[in-house]
């Protein structure tokens, strides 16, 4: 047994000497990076059979560490759409190898700028990676004049990056955003892939949108910034999985009262107007079991939970088959099935 004990010894003495020897010295620090980035770049990307969402963003305004704002990744074999466009997101799609060449299009649900922010890093990126022709900004009255006032702020990034990397490989020509403006009620067709638009409510915010994906018998909806109102619910009537907006009643009416009380009369003044136009958890609960919603996912989340406590006072109020996003967590719904993969 001491032999045994002492030949262990001796192995974890050798392991430890090596990894010292490849942290600590030229050599072990090259054969590491290169292997670090050999296998991150031969990163395989993901299987995307059937329906499939992507996290890129579960938060709003609100600072909330580790979330990025309002984004979700709708994908599938043939298809790749973005919906809106939070700050911080773009890394998340980075992270996450989502094949940026084949982007379809982003899809706007409102103007605020926690739902555009990202859309000039989505528009370089895809280019950058190969995209063929502009990226295509879908979203109701309005998109024109967000989409023109990103080309013009980005004039002078797009002839640098051409001027860099050469016309043919950086056609400037694609890398200005094409909007495409919507009516508030709408459909679009790709193949197996339908995408309705719906009005919300988001009063003042006008217009506003959510949107239901169907495919192969699957189907999503993406609420963006609403309160529950009779046309969402019908929207959402026997949904495989919904993505709600959701603001935490009893965390902000907390946040409020601290505000006040040290004096920080702004903020909670901002915090008082915001309950107005967004879904309550305890709505959207209600929601997920008149509708007969078959997953009800809570994105878009006001405020990003920070702890373990904060996550509780979100569960306490749910319903039926409720969570709590994170950003890139993945949600698949395999065609002519009626299984909600959660990742």
């Amino acid at each position: 047994m001491k032999r045994l004990l002492k030949a262990l010894a001796g192995i974890a003495a050798l392991l430890a000497i090596a990894v010292f020897v490849l942290i600590n010295t030229t050599a072990g620090q090259n054969f590491l990076l290169k292997g670090g980035v050999s296998a991150a770049v031969a990163q395989a990307e993901r299987s995307y059979e059937g329906l499939n969402v992507l996290v890129c963003g579960s938060s709003s305004p609100l600072p909330a560490p580790g979330r990025a704002q309002a984004c979700l990744a709708v994908i599938t074999p043939e298809h790749y759409f973005i919906v809106d466009a939070g700050a911080g997101s773009a890394v998340n799609l980075g992270l996450a190898n989502m094949p940026s060449a084949r982007l379809d299009g982003v899809l706007i649900t409102h103007y605020h700028s926690d739902h555009i922010a990202e859309l000039p890093t989505f528009n370089v990126v895809s280019w950058a990676s190969g995209h063929q022709g502009p990226l295509k900004v879908y979203g109701p009255a309005g998109i024109h004049s967000v989409i023109d006032g990103y080309n013009a702020a980005f004039a002078l990034d797009r002839r640098y990056r051409t001027d860099h990397h050469g016309s043919d490989f950086m056609p400037p020509e694609w890398g200005i955003m094409e909007a495409v403006e919507n009516p508030i009620e709408s459909t679009m067709t790709f193949g197996d892939l339908t995408i309705t638009s719906f009005a919300v409510s988001h009063s003042p915010i006008s217009p506003a949108v959510g949107y239901r994906f169907d495919y192969k018998g699957r189907s999503v909806v993406i609420t963006g910034d609403t309160v529950v109102t009779d046309r969402l619910a019908a929207a959402v009537q026997d949904v495989d999985l919904l993505f709600s907006d959701a603001l935490s009643v009893p965390i902000v009416s907390a946040m409020v009262e601290a505000s006040e009380s040290t004096g920080r009369d702004r903020i909670a003044h901002i915090l008082v107007d915001i309950q107005d136009y967004h879904a309550s958890v305890t709505r959207v609960a209600q929601l997920t079991v008149d509708a007969n919603i078959g997953m009800t996912a809570l994105y878009h989340l006001v405020p990003g939970p920070r702890n373990a406590v904060m996550e509780k006072i979100y569960k306490r109020e749910f319903q039926g088959n409720m969570l709590l996003t994170e950003d890139n967590m993945w949600f698949t719904l395999p065609a002519g099935s009626d299984d909600i993969v959660v990742e």
